[in-house]
């Protein structure tokens, strides 16, 4: 079998150009209160659409309730909460999914009024943000709109 001269070169001109832009982040991408956010990929085990949980017979902030899941049960929190933004309206639409996410040995969901696509950011495009209080850790550039990076280790 002959390879296609054609095809190779293209091949080679992608691993150069991957080789040239360095590591690379994959991050999930929502919608919060209007505002693009990034989740690790690595951090994502699932997404399941927005359905009833059970609410706490004790209020938490910013936690909607718990959810059983394959005979887990998870904590489901409201991003935009943790996020100090408020929109409790958009919950009790229906509207919305949850983001299963993982850290170490914890697994919970994070509602989230909207999921676009999985990007891929060089990581040298990854701007640090100095307060080791954030729940953001990194911020980028897409298409003239910023786009804020979570660190999942931080939510409480």
């Amino acid at each position: 079998m002959q390879l296609n001269e054609d095809i190779l070169r293209r091949v080679q001109e992608t691993l150069e150009e991957r080789k040239n832009k360095g590591p690379q982040w994959k991050y999930l991408l929502v919608e919060v209160a209007g505002q693009k956010f990034g989740i690790p990929m690595q951090q994502v085990d699932e997404v399941l659409e927005s359905r009833g949980w059970n609410a706490l017979p004790v209020s938490r902030e910013h936690m909607l309730g718990v959810l059983s899941l394959r005979s887990a049960v998870i904590a489901i929190y409201h991003m935009a909460s943790l996020l100090g933004k408020s929109a409790e309206t958009e919950v009790r639409s229906g509207t919305g999914c949850v983001i299963v996410v993982r850290d170490k040995d914890r697994r919970f969901g994070l509602w989230v009024e909207r999921m676009l696509h999985v990007e891929e950011f060089p990581a040298q495009d990854l701007h640090a943000l100095n307060d080791g209080q954030l729940l953001v850790t990194h911020l980028c550039v897409e298409d003239n709109e910023s786009v804020l990076m979570m660190d999942i280790g931080r939510v409480a």
